[in-house]
Order: C-alpha cells, then structure tokens, then sequence
C-alpha cells in the first residue's frame, strides 16, 4: 500500500462521479425528449441514483477522514456492487416487466 495507490483510486473515483453525473443528467434531458419526464422513478433510475449517492458518499468521506482509507475502500466496494445492480440485477427484478427500461422485450 502506498500514497500513490491511494491517490489513483481517489482519481479515479473523482472521474468516474464526473461522467456519472454527466450521463444522468444528459440521460435525463434524453429522457424527457423520448418520454415527456426528466425522471419516472422507474428501478433502473433508482438503482442509478443509489450508485450515485454512494459514490459521492465515499467522496464526501474521504474528504472528511483523509485517513479512513479502509471505510473509503469499503464503501466503493458497496457503490461498485450497487452499479452492478443497476446494470444487471435491475432485469431480473419483478419490476423489470413494466420497466420503461426494458429495450429488449417485444411489444
């Protein structure tokens, strides 16, 4: 473990928010091109902004407790399992079927 490991994941951390944040705001502005709402609260949307509120949770964190790099650590690991829920687990959520996210059924 070094300072330079450390500085990396904060880096990288820092940059994955940013183009988080830019894809849920450019998603939202999609959105309500494609389906007349900004936000429909739909699982994957909520799922998106959990990872989200994670994410910047570890940062907000970090910046708190410069020290705390194992909580720092520990909370990435549960925003990062938050994102693979987003991404995968949200399609076999009974709430999928009804999902305005669901591109792939046949209507």
């Amino acid at each position: 473990r070094s300072d330079k490991f450390d500085e990396a994941i904060e880096r990288l951390v820092y940059g994955g928010v940013a183009f988080v944040t830019i894809g849920m705001l450019t998603g939202a502005i999609w959105a309500k091109d494609a389906w007349g709402a900004y936000w429909s609260w739909d699982a994957k949307e909520a799922w998106a902004a959990a990872t989200w509120f994670l994410y910047l949770g570890a940062i907000h964190l970090r910046l708190l407790q410069p020290r705390g790099m194992q909580k720092f650590c520990t909370l990435l690991i549960v925003a990062f399992l938050s994102l693979q829920m987003c991404w995968y687990g949200v399609n076999y959520l009974p709430s999928a079927e009804k999902s305005i996210h669901s591109y792939n059924r046949n209507n």
